[in-house]
């Protein structure tokens, strides 16, 4: 509850039109009831789907006909594909982050690839989800990969680009 509370304080997401979330696994932290209240006050909410190497992020709604997808995680069946650059704010999971925005998800680089094939003038907002212990004091990092702007946890919002939070967006 506490990031569903912060999560609907921050600017940027509440200005959002195309808003990707994620489906939890694993002890990621849901989003769903932030999802559907962004949905309800007019914002596009997409989820990401596994095809081969890549992500597609397709509309979600939570009485939409959905399935068991890669990783055992759920993903919508039908609709079509919202580019990554119609969107304004991508919710991020994530298994650990650090001081400097830096992310390390499960390891398949899928984030990055959706992310990086955006130029950084046109990139929406990331804001990484977690719980406060999943907060290390370095992630190790590639070329590839893409940083957080802020992230959120039960106990604060850590913004690592000034201003990335406050609209306008872009």
């Amino acid at each position: 509850m506490a990031v569903m509370a912060r999560l609907a304080r921050i600017p940027v997401l509440r200005a959002a039109g195309v808003v990707s979330g994620y489906r939890a696994v694993r002890g990621e932290i849901d989003i769903d009831a932030s999802l559907i209240l962004l949905a309800e006050a007019g914002s596009i909410v997409t989820v990401p789907r596994v095809v081969g190497e890549h992500l597609e992020f397709l509309p979600w709604h939570p009485k939409l006909d959905a399935t068991l997808g890669s990783f055992g995680i759920e993903e919508p069946v039908g609709g079509d594909p919202v580019t990554m650059l119609r969107h304004d704010v991508v919710l991020a999971p994530l298994v650990a982050f650090d001081d400097h925005g830096r992310r390390l998800g499960q390891g398949g680089g899928y984030y990055d690839r959706a992310l990086g094939a955006v130029a950084p003038e046109f990139r929406p907002v990331v804001i990484g989800i977690a719980h406060s212990f999943q907060q290390v004091d370095r992630v190790p990092t590639e070329s590839w990969d893409i940083p957080l702007d802020a992230v959120v946890t039960e106990d604060e919002i850590v913004e690592f680009r000034a201003g990335a939070l406050d609209p306008p967006i872009r």
